[in-house]
């Protein structure tokens, strides 16, 4: 079945990672679990008004929050998940990264919906993306894209609040540099997923940039500040994020 606007249905899986009770991992501000909760709340509750037809909701901390699942069963067209485990055993100064590629795993391996996708979009659960039609397109269009994600900093750092990928991409190279992480001594997720990228594009994967400037809706956890974009400021934003990639393309 074909959903309006050339989406495939079940093709493209969003993934929403989520640690409702941060307890005391090192460098997170936003660390009361009722907000945390709340967050992750309002996001799905936009999420399911967009084109998005499987959501899986990945849960680590084992935070039995009743609301997220009573809000994901009363979907009736879209297929979800909610899985929940323990997964903040290990050394809280690894910091947040570190946990949160134990949540991607973990759905990789558990997610009965991401085992029948091609494509998985990871977002930070507590986020909504405005524009995520734009990155459906593309990956609906693409089927030979196997990771898009922005890269930065002289191609050393990648946005880690929103990637997309095939699923072999974190199983066969991400996940192989996972012991690297750790926040406390500066090294975070973002570079490791960058090294990653890398390394797929070097053994001849395709890798895109996303096609726009992400619009996030949210609080950052590290900050506890919210997002805020303005019109002329995503527009600036925007344009310079297209030259970025126009370059990339160039070279």
């Amino acid at each position: 079945m074909v959903m309006a606007k050339g989406i495939i249905k079940n093709k493209i899986a969003l993934l929403l990672t989520a640690t409702i009770d941060p307890g005391d991992i090192v460098f997170v501000e936003r660390r009361c679990p009722q907000i945390r909760e709340n967050d992750y709340i309002n996001a799905l509750e936009k999420w399911v008004q967009t084109n998005i037809s499987s959501i899986i909701f990945c849960e680590n901390s084992n935070y039995n929050s009743e609301k997220i699942k009573n809000l994901l069963k009363s979907q009736t067209i879209l297929k979800t998940e909610y899985l929940g485990f323990n997964g903040q055993t290990f050394p809280k100064e690894l910091g947040k990264g570190y946990g949160e590629l134990i949540i991607i795993k973990y759905a990789l391996q558990n997610s009965s919906i991401i085992n029948d996708c091609e494509f998985v979009i990871k977002v930070t659960g507590r986020y909504f993306i405005k524009n995520i039609k734009k990155i459906i397109d593309i990956l609906a269009r693409d089927k030979d894209v196997y990771i898009m994600a922005d890269l930065r900093r002289n191609l050393t750092w990648a946005d880690s609040r929103v990637f997309a990928f095939k699923p072999s991409f974190v199983l066969d190279y991400l996940s192989k540099y996972q012991d690297m992480i750790n926040d406390s001594k500066g090294v975070y997720l973002e570079y490791v997923l960058a090294r990653a990228i890398l390394r797929a594009i070097s053994d001849g994967h395709k890798w895109i940039p996303l096609p726009t400037k992400p619009i996030i809706i949210g609080y950052s956890g590290t900050s506890n500040i919210p997002y805020r974009t303005t019109k002329i400021r995503w527009l600036f934003g925007e344009a310079i994020h297209r030259m970025k990639n126009y370059l990339m393309e160039k070279q």
